[in-house]
């Protein structure tokens, strides 16, 4: 993975909100439609889309443990998660799971809320990229510190 392009314009937002530690996804606002992965027009309607912000809290669909990573400009090991946004129940980002392991006792529908890593490749400048903590049923957030990357 190269680092974001903040001039990309369908992916260039995302970045950008990232970087101010905001989580925005693209939305229609003629059939009120969230649409994640972003793109020009609703798949739905036709509409153009445009940028909202969200609160940051979600639900954990799922999750799993990469033990090798692809990409040598980052570390190996880490949890790949697909968060649901309470705003938009229907759709599902991938992250990396944040202070969590994934033998910390997670579970589906496990709430939580976004927080920003820094993630620093080999070559370039770090960058913001969300990250899901989940919440213990008791709303604490799990304790075990990840490694960003």
């Amino acid at each position: 993975m190269n680092a974001p392009q903040l001039d990309h314009p369908l992916t260039g937002p995302f970045w950008k909100a990232a970087a101010r530690q905001e989580l925005q996804i693209t939305w229609c606002g003629a059939c009120n439609n969230a649409v994640w992965y972003p793109r020009a027009n609703c798949p739905d309607c036709g509409h153009s889309l445009h940028w909202r912000a969200l609160s940051g809290e979600g639900l954990l669909a799922s999750w799993c443990e990469v033990a090798a990573g692809l990409n040598p400009n980052f570390p190996s090991a880490y949890t790949c998660a697909l968060v649901s946004p309470v705003e938009a129940p229907h759709i599902r980002i991938v992250m990396q799971l944040a202070n969590c392991s994934a033998e910390k006792a997670l579970h589906c529908d496990m709430p939580g809320r976004v927080r920003f890593i820094s993630l620093q490749q080999a070559a370039g400048e770090p960058y913001l990229a969300p990250a899901f903590e989940p919440y213990h049923d008791d709303g604490t957030v799990c304790d075990k510190q990840l490694a960003p990357g």
